[in-house]
């Protein structure tokens, strides 16, 4: 029963460990086609994710490929409210632990992502110099150019304007390296935006005419340089030119809110030139932005416009829209606190009930795994109690052969006495020796049908030898068995006797029993897949260990073996 069940134990392992390695060929194939298509289809990437059964059954460096993809795809497709530091901080311990800087690099970077949505600056400044860290030795520059941009993002928010200058140079440095045509855009673009914050107008006039000159062969860029050379222009009171660049900006433009923010800069530029009616359409215009900085900026230009003129009813109204405006901004950021507070919750509770789920599980899971090995336990003490009655079988009809051969043998020898008699005597005996011939030829058919009975298994598998559907290598352990036991039973005990008298191998016993029923080398070569020189060594070894000489002929000896054998049996 123990050894039964810890053999049913050992299939289950190995049945469970065959299925686990066919599952993570299959997703470690699908992690491979994410990454591939992940710049430039993320959506496919996303949906490709999304295709795999169970993520959390992963483990070790699947998982964190996993991870570190899902939280790619995620930011790709802007689903940043999605994201968890959980998540990608799997990526980020394996990683760093394995000693993979490419992509420990890469799960900093993207936890320090996660950190900026949280608006934890401390810990996304942090993650990022990590990341550049580790990236320093590797030739991915495109993320060490993005790592350095966001650096330079983190400086620029709060305030310090020189670092983030500094960054944003590292950053084109990298994009360049390569050779990133866009993103080499968005480095001059944060160059500008940071030397005008500093006043350095020709610096930040610099960057933004050569990003203009590039921007014709990126879309979407020309309208974004035009108005940073529109802003540049009119603090230098550049006013004509301010028009012309703001105006431009708008024309190319295809962003409607981006419309919004140019005609806003417009009308200011309008208003200082005293162009208070295209001013007015201007700030008109930005009323219907959905941007509330923008339209809230538009009332506020309305009110103090119409204040210098005197008309301090609209000024008034049009002050109170700004305000409130601006305290919807204040309430919509209160919100936004008191939802990331529900979310939490939700999430905690939602974790909470994946947690029993997961218990409940694996509660189930156990039971049928208690189940199965229990049915497979039950299956292989069937098993063997079926083998144990054929062998118990199998030794009957031996035994009932051997019997049945003894008295022909003895039937045999009662005759010839009897016709070794003179013919007067020898015709008083002729009713006797008719009824012993009777008696054997009955015994005879009595083995025949026994014998049939018993060998039915070894003559299928010997047949499938012959028609070379099976080879030795493939035999089980069952089908040499069958083998053996059916030359035990038609040939008095051939195999056991071989056994006692000699030290052979079990191939050598097969090729002893092959021998036997009359295989021929090239049968031989077939079943036991060779070439016929190693059919030649295992014969001269098997001589040699029956211990006949380089003359003596092997095929005579096994085919008198078993009349040696009787002969030693009778003897004993």
């Amino acid at each position: 029963m123990n050894a039964g069940m810890k053999n049913g134990i050992n299939l289950l392992m190995i049945l469970v460990l065959f299925i686990s390695c066919v599952q993570e060929k299959e997703d470690n194939n699908v992690l491979r086609r994410v990454e591939a298509c992940m710049e430039l289809f993320p959506d496919s990437a996303l949906s490709l994710l999304s295709q795999i059964e169970c993520p959390e059954c992963m483990r070790g460096q699947q998982r964190a490929d996993y991870a570190l993809l899902l939280t790619q795809a995620l930011d790709k497709n802007y689903l940043d409210n999605l994201q968890s530091d959980s998540l990608i901080m799997i990526a980020v311990e394996y990683y760093k632990q394995e000693g993979d800087k490419l992509k420990a690099g890469k799960a900093y970077f993207y936890y320090g992502k996660v950190m900026l949505l949280k608006e934890r600056f401390s810990d996304a400044m942090q993650a990022y110099l990590e990341a550049s860290s580790l990236l320093e030795e590797t030739r991915d520059y495109k993320v060490q150019g993005m790592v350095w941009e966001y650096i330079g993002y983190l400086n620029s928010v709060q305030g310090l304007y020189e670092n983030s200058i500094d960054n944003f140079k590292h950053s084109i440095r990298y994009y360049e390296l390569a050779s990133d045509r866009r993103r080499i855009l968005y480095g001059y673009r944060n160059m500008a935006r940071g030397y005008f914050s500093v006043h350095h107008n020709d610096s930040a006039g610099w960057y933004a005419e050569k990003g203009l000159v590039l921007s014709d062969t990126v879309s979407g860029m020309k309208a974004s340089f035009l108005h940073l050379l529109g802003l540049i222009a009119n603090n230098e009171k550049r006013y004509p030119q301010a028009i012309e660049y703001f105006s431009n900006a708008m024309e190319v433009c295809d962003n409607l809110n981006d419309k919004y923010r140019y005609s806003l800069s417009l009308g200011r530029v309008y208003s200082e030139v005293g162009q208070k009616k295209k001013a007015e359409d201007c700030f008109v215009t930005c009323i219907n932005a959905t941007n509330i900085f923008v339209s809230s900026g538009a009332y506020y230009y309305l009110a103090d416009m119409h204040k210098k003129d005197g008309n301090y009813l609209k000024a008034f109204l049009y002050k109170e829209k700004s305000d409130s405006l601006l305290e919807v901004t204040r309430n919509a950021e209160l919100q936004k606190q008191l939802l990331d507070l529900q979310n939490k919750y939700e999430n905690d509770k939602l974790i909470l009930e994946n947690k029993q789920i997961r218990l409940e599980n694996e509660k189930q899971t156990y039971f049928y795994l208690f189940l199965f090995v229990f049915i497979l336990g039950l299956g292989i003490i069937a098993f063997f109690l079926v083998r144990k009655r054929y062998r118990t079988k199998l030794l009957r009809n031996v035994e009932i052969i051997g019997n049945n051969n003894a008295i022909i043998n003895r039937y045999a020898c009662r005759i010839a006495e009897l016709e070794n008699v003179s013919l007067q005597e020898r015709q008083a005996k002729k009713e006797e020796i008719g009824i012993l011939n009777r008696k054997i030829l009955c015994l005879i058919a009595e083995n025949k049908r026994v014998c049939e009975n018993s060998s039915v298994d070894a003559l299928f598998v010997l047949e499938e030898l012959k028609q070379g559907n099976l080879i030795i290598s493939n035999m089980t352990i069952a089908e040499r068995q069958h083998i053996f036991d059916f030359l035990d039973l038609v040939h008095a005990n051939f195999i056991t006797r071989l056994k006692q008298e000699f030290d052979l191998t079990k191939n050598e016993l097969l090729l002893a029993a092959l021998l036997k029923v009359g295989f021929s080398n090239k049968q031989l070569m077939i079943v036991f897949d060779c070439e016929m020189k190693s059919i030649y060594k295992n014969r001269q070894r098997l001589k040699a260990d029956l211990g006949l000489t380089k003359n003596d002929s092997l095929e005579q000896m096994i085919m008198m073996a078993e009349f040696n054998l009787q002969m030693q049996q009778n003897s004993d």
